[in-house]
């Protein structure tokens, strides 16, 4: 491809019904689809193709967006418009997805899978980086660096982590970060705020038509959410028990254990209500409060984090803090696919749990 492009080989009537951009649009699929413009050529670019024909650039740039909605061109960076081969279509683009490795969550999963799936549908090629931490704890950049060597359109960042997000806010590129920080950077096009705690306002009222006068808060991430000053501002006695981070750390099966041995322990003696900010803190605890003839509500009322299809399984369905992690890859998907579509990221887009009152509260 060496810049050159075929002049259209048609004129416009502007005698004929229907407006110039759709007349435009179909001529120029006319003449891909017949071959004149073969899958590797450039169309002629829009102020060039405005010139011929006696148009407006604006209609032949919303012509150009028709022929690139039907995937028989792409536009490319520094080349223009260039067509596609009908078996082997060329992509519209790159998206970089930067994780960060780690004890993982379950709604990570979900998130990353669909916005993959839903960037190929729309023809966009997803790339895969991942950013690992070396012996200091410093995140290393190496791997990403060499991905980002490849013509990337749109990096996405799928972890909270603001290291990263400063690093690749000087690297010039466009990135959309996901987090529950308010904090814009340089080459930022968009967040996606992470809101734990969107689902605290339902629960600590709920806590006061019930009139819940004492609460036993499980944590283990720093980060999670903390219900503790929300329940203090309506008079609510909250104590916090840490788990202690282990030398393997928390590891699902090990958060359940520790759980069950805890609260075997704790069953003769246990406050109103329990609220565990992780799914497998509560399935531990469900299992040692059933073996030792705890019943639920009647003795402890329980609140637990859940993760929608993953969370903990009680006889007795749960009023919980529950992440729809589907819902949640659906959103950030078509937040991405409205920035390709229109060049601006859409404003407020929110992430987080819906309270569920089940029969355990």
């Amino acid at each position: 491809m060496n810049g050159e492009f075929k002049k259209p080989p048609f004129t416009l009537d502007r005698s004929r019904h229907g407006g110039l951009v759709e007349q435009l649009a179909d001529a120029l699929c006319k003449a891909v689809e017949t071959g004149y413009y073969g899958p590797g050529d450039m169309l002629p670019p829009t102020r060039e193709l405005a010139d011929i024909l006696g148009i407006s650039r604006v209609v032949a740039i919303r012509a150009m967006r028709r022929l690139t909605a039907r995937r028989l061109i792409v536009q490319r960076p520094r080349l223009g418009s260039v067509v596609c081969a009908k078996e082997h279509p060329l992509w519209k683009g790159q998206v970089l997805l930067v994780s960060t490795p780690g004890i993982g969550n379950a709604d990570d999963d979900p998130i990353r899978i669909i916005l993959r799936d839903s960037l190929i549908a729309a023809g966009y090629l997803p790339l895969v980086a991942t950013v690992p931490r070396i012996g200091n704890g410093n995140p290393d950049f190496s791997f990403l660096d060499t991905v980002m060597r490849q013509q990337v359109n749109l990096v996405v960042l799928l972890d909270d982590k603001r290291d990263v997000a400063c690093w690749l806010s000087r690297r010039g590129v466009p990135f959309v970060w996901l987090t529950d920080n308010a904090i814009r950077l340089k080459n930022c096009v968009g967040t996606i705020r992470i809101r734990n705690d969107l689902a605290e306002e339902d629960f600590v009222e709920h806590c006061r038509q019930v009139g819940v006068k004492q609460v036993l808060q499980v944590k283990v991430w720093r980060n999670g959410l903390d219900i503790s000053p929300a329940l203090k501002r309506i008079g609510v006695d909250v104590r916090t028990l840490k788990v202690p981070l282990t030398k393997d750390g928390w590891k699902g099966f090990s958060l359940a254990n520790w759980a069950a041995e805890e609260f075997a322990q704790r069953a003769a003696s246990l406050p109103e209500l329990v609220f565990f900010q992780d799914d497998h803190l509560t399935t531990g605890a469900l299992l040692a409060l059933a073996k030792a003839g705890v019943e639920i509500p009647r003795d402890v009322r329980i609140v637990s984090w859940a993760n929608r299809d993953y969370g903990p399984v009680s006889l007795v369905p749960l009023t919980r803090m529950e992440m729809n992690c589907k819902a949640a890859g659906e959103t950030v998907a078509s937040s991405v696919l409205e920035y390709f579509h229109t060049g601006k990221f859409p404003a407020g887009v929110v992430i987080g749990p819906q309270y569920i009152r089940g029969e355990s509260f």
